[in-house]
């Protein structure tokens, strides 16, 4: 029998260099191998070489790749980041594959560059038309107080609750719908029955929500057709919660007098998306995640997730439960 593979293999991601992967993995005898590219062909070559994890930003894990995976001796995978969409979880599981991901890394940084959004497409700082009118005179009608409007969350988890209380110092009233929770008391947030229910209630929606089944495009033509105020939208969750073409029809009908969307599906956007020349959008890369000192709890806590995998030691934030190794923990 063939020794296990002490590799480890980053398919992606959006550090600089892989020194805290190494500095984290080497002395406990595992190396680190940084994919050349993270099509899927060459992430199949890689992994067929054998490995005992793999830390994965953004590409997409799907269940050849992770069946390859479990065939060639993986025993975990890690997301450098909160959503884990772009995994299969089923197979992982079903091959006994931990998966693992940071949970709690960034939540005042997209707190933040949600509060950016709102703000910038509140005061139309993204329009074009600024620039030209500096000391013209030219009136901005669709400016208005933000003091008294109303923000609603689709989702009210760690961010959520952060992006309520930034927005409730600036005045807004806040609404949130989220199924999952139970205890509303002492919140300062208004509970909604339903995502339509928000949409007719907000002059802002913002979402952080997880990608699933369930959430998928829950912002479509139906919820959208609810709208009585004109809302501006805003996303800095995952791009997959959005149906774009209803965004582009609504903003083209004036159910919608905006979007600020730091993620999209696709992402990125092609060059030609007409989403991408409207002076109602501000279109950020993917960066509400980011500061410098989120990526380095990032980069260190999601390599420390597949040490303690790999020494036997359960992590600390699993994201599923693989039958052989919940009976080797418990």
């Amino acid at each position: 029998m063939s020794a296990p593979p002490k590799r480890v293999l980053i398919t992606d991601s959006v550090f600089d260099d892989c020194d805290v992967e190494r500095d984290v993995l080497e002395p406990h005898g595992f190396s680190v191998t940084q994919a050349p590219s993270s099509d899927p062909q060459t992430l199949l070559d890689c992994i067929s070489e054998g490995v005992a994890g793999i830390l994965v930003c953004f590409a997409p894990l799907d269940e050849p790749l992770v069946r390859a995976a479990g065939e060639n001796g993986c025993r975990v995978i890690a997301r450098y980041g909160i959503g884990v969409d772009n995994v299969d979880l089923e197979t992982a599981t079903e091959l006994g594959i931990q998966v693992t991901n940071v949970p709690d890394y960034c939540l005042d940084e997209v707190a933040d560059h949600t509060l950016a959004l709102l703000l910038a497409c509140a005061r139309g700082l993204a329009d074009p038309i600024r620039d030209r009118g500096v000391g013209s005179g030219i009136p901005y009608e669709r400016i208005r107080r933000l003091s008294g409007r109303t923000l609603g969350l689709v989702g009210l988890g760690g961010i959520g609750l952060r992006v309520a209380a930034r927005a409730r110092a600036f005045g807004l009233k806040v609404l949130a719908f989220d199924p999952y929770r139970d205890d509303w008391d002492g919140l300062d947030v208004e509970p909604v029955a339903s995502v339509r229910s928000l949409v007719a209630e907000s002059d802002y929606i913002s979402l952080h929500a997880p990608l699933t089944d369930e959430t998928r495009h829950v912002i479509d033509a139906d919820a959208l057709a609810a709208a009585r105020r004109q809302p501006i939208l805003i996303n800095t969750a995952r791009g997959g919660l959005v149906d774009l073409d209803a965004v582009l029809a609504a903003l083209e009908s004036g159910q919608l007098s905006g979007a600020a969307l730091d993620v999209t599906e696709p992402e990125p956007l092609p060059d030609d998306h007409p989403l991408r020349d409207r002076p109602d959008v501000i279109l950020t890369p993917h960066v509400a995640f980011h500061s410098v000192e989120a990526s380095d709890e990032l980069q260190r806590r999601a390599t420390e997730e597949v040490l303690r995998v790999l020494r036997g030691e359960p992590p600390q934030n699993p994201v599923n439960r693989p039958r052989e190794l919940a009976e080797a923990t418990d």
